[in-house]
């Protein structure tokens, strides 16, 4: 059954331990965090961009790694995230981020994502995310 996803980037800041831990446990951040919250009240499923790992599911072990996705990747990430899209059955993507004038980074990862979403046949929509402390965007 076609399922939709809940999805948003990595984050600078992670957990450094130099065990491999679950995506969710790597990444220290109350977006990432508070994303996951919403997409298990929705029932729906997860994932988080990583610039060096792709599309990736919140239990997924990774290393620590300390990688801003290039410019140059956003082509072939794409790709890949498309072949985990179509895997994963996903026909409707909706994408969390911060505004794009608060970390100009964030443009490349919703690229891929939007690239992906496309090539996958799958509907492709973006929710800001506000840090705890600010004004909602108008």
């Amino acid at each position: 059954m076609p399922e939709r996803l809940f999805a948003t980037y990595c984050s600078a800041e992670k957990n450094r331990s130099d065990a491999p831990l679950p995506a969710v446990e790597r990444y220290i951040s109350e977006r990432i965090a508070g994303v996951h919250a919403m997409a298990k009240a929705a029932a729906v499923r997860f994932g988080i961009l990583s610039g060096e790992f792709g599309l990736i599911a919140p239990d997924h072990p990774i290393p620590y790694y300390d990688r801003l996705l290039d410019l140059h990747q956003v082509e072939a990430m794409a790709v890949s995230v498309a072949d985990t899209l179509r895997a994963w059955d996903i026909h409707a993507v909706q994408w969390f981020s911060v505004a794009f004038e608060m970390d100009p980074h964030v443009t490349r990862y919703r690229d891929v994502m939007a690239k992906a979403a496309t090539a996958a046949g799958a509907s492709f929509d973006i929710d800001l995310w506000n840090p705890p402390g600010t004004l909602p965007s108008l």
